[in-house]
């Protein structure tokens, strides 16, 4: 139940819960018959916390975009542990890419968020998602090429997989290109063929009568500006400027185009996170209980009730730290956030303060000021209405991103080989390639160069340069034109 306003969005979030709860119910049943009854699951939700399964199964929508949410969830962790302020994450897998930014730390929760193509009011991590990743299919539309939404998948996946794809795809453009090693297997199984990458990609080209070194930029190209108008949107539309941001790389594809697209941007950082790949699972593993509710309040700035606030939010609070007590956790290690959704009278949209109690509304007005001015270009003194109160209760999570150890490896200067990339049209540049393991710390690799593991390959192109910092995270220096 949705205790806010805007009966479509509300509609069609309960008609989507309903629907889903016959078949996660049925899952969840069989997920807590098949555990040890000693076993505390909990489920990991969009907002970007875990939750419990009774919570779960009464909203079960609240799982959808949950994974996104998780990989966002470590990489505001990141950015807290590099002290980065504002951050974007940038996650790009097989199918889609995802975007999302952190801004001081905090990643941005959204109730207003659309699902396959229907508003629904629910929250959610601000995610925003293309269908651009490795396994997006490239066409020609009439004297254009396409890139996505059309993937490839897993299988048969791109075409330089061997396992029956033949049809040209981002990943295939990268191998063309030489960023992606044939000589090692990917994931310890798939050895990658440049010969049917090229094959794929010369499809293309011949449609158009280029090289297929040059329509393999294209491709890449393409992909990065799909990316980059996902990643205007989850910046503008928060007020936030690109250029005062790093950029947090993640997902199977990220790391390869995350520099091209930080030039795109005047971005200066890029960080390559340690356990890069499974960037996601990461997040799951390290997140608390988190339990989040918006009440709608509507009480004007003229007609203040700080009574009738505290009660609400103490009655808020005690709602949501019921399932966090009750899963063992003491009241001392909760926290609790909260913000109020205000906008002046006669606007549609709210702007996202965050307050204390007792709340002074002296100064919840002149931040509510200050955020608007940030986000809208001025601010006035007229009336202001506290339209709706959300309240985040949080309990510490179990594991820590700083904790999770590889395996120690010999520490080498040498590359492992020295390869054949493209980077623009002017033609092949000699490229190092290195092992990502076996860096050492602070040590600086100016490119070009590839650092890669078995699940992950990074690119610095020419002007950039890269180096692993004490905690295992891969931190470069965009460079370029920016």
């Amino acid at each position: 139940m949705s205790r806010e306003p805007r009966e479509f969005e509300r509609t069609n979030t309960t008609i989507l819960n309903a629907a889903l709860m016959p078949l996660t119910g049925g899952y969840l049943d069989n997920l807590e018959t098949s555990a040890e009854a000693k076993t505390n699951i909990h489920l990991f939700h969009s907002a970007g916390g875990m939750a419990s399964v009774g919570a779960v199964r009464e909203r079960p929508l609240t799982l959808a975009l949950s994974g996104p949410a998780a990989g966002v969830a470590a990489a505001g962790k990141i950015a807290n542990e590099l002290g980065l302020g504002n951050a974007i994450g940038f996650d790009m897998g097989g199918t889609t890419t995802d975007t999302c930014v952190v801004i001081e730390g905090k990643v941005q929760v959204s109730s207003d968020q659309r699902l396959a193509g229907l508003p629904v009011r629910q929250l959610m991590a601000a995610v925003e998602s293309i269908g651009a990743g490795g396994g997006s299919i490239a066409r020609a539309e009439g004297a254009a090429v396409r890139v996505g939404p059309d993937s490839a998948g897993a299988e048969p996946g791109p075409a330089c997989y061997g396992l029956g794809g033949t049809l040209p795809t981002v990943t295939d453009a990268n191998m063309v290109l030489g960023y992606l090693n044939t000589e090692r297997l990917l994931g310890g199984v798939i050895r990658l063929s440049r010969d049917k990458a090229r094959a794929a990609i010369k499809t293309l080209s011949d449609a158009f009568g280029s090289s297929v070194h040059e329509t393999a930029i294209g491709v890449y190209r393409i992909a990065n500006a799909s990316m980059a108008r996902a990643l205007r949107r989850v910046t503008v539309e928060r007020g936030v400027d690109a250029r005062s941001c790093s950029l947090i790389a993640f997902g199977g594809a990220g790391p390869m185009h995350a520099v091209a697209l930080a030039r795109e941007f005047g971005i200066a950082k890029v960080v390559v996170p340690k356990f890069s790949s499974v960037f996601s699972a990461l997040g799951c593993l390290t997140s608390g209980l988190s339990y989040a509710e918006q009440l709608t309040v509507r009480m004007p700035s003229a007609d203040w009730d700080e009574a009738g606030l505290a009660a609400r939010c103490n009655a808020m609070q005690d709602r949501l730290s019921a399932p966090v007590l009750a899963a063992g956790h003491s009241s001392d290690t909760i926290e609790t956030r909260y913000i109020a959704l205000i906008r002046y009278a006669g606007q549609s949209d709210t702007v996202e303060v965050e307050f204390d109690l007792p709340c002074d509304p002296a100064k919840l007005g002149q931040d509510f000021k200050s955020q608007h001015e940030k986000l809208y270009g001025y601010s006035t003194d007229e009336p202001w209405q506290l339209e709706t109160l959300r309240l985040t209760v949080t309990a510490p999570p179990q594991s820590d991103i700083a904790m999770l150890n590889e395996a120690e490896s010999e520490k080498s200067k040498s590359p492992i080989s020295v390869d054949e990339c493209w980077f623009d049209a002017s033609g092949p540049v000699s490229t190092r390639r290195f092992e990502r393991g076996a860096l050492p710390v602070n040590w600086v690799v100016d490119g070009p160069a590839i650092i890669e593991d078995n699940w992950s390959t990074i690119v610095v192109p020419p002007g950039a340069d890269a180096r692993v910092d004490p905690s295992g995270h891969l931190i470069i220096e965009a460079g370029g034109d920016r």
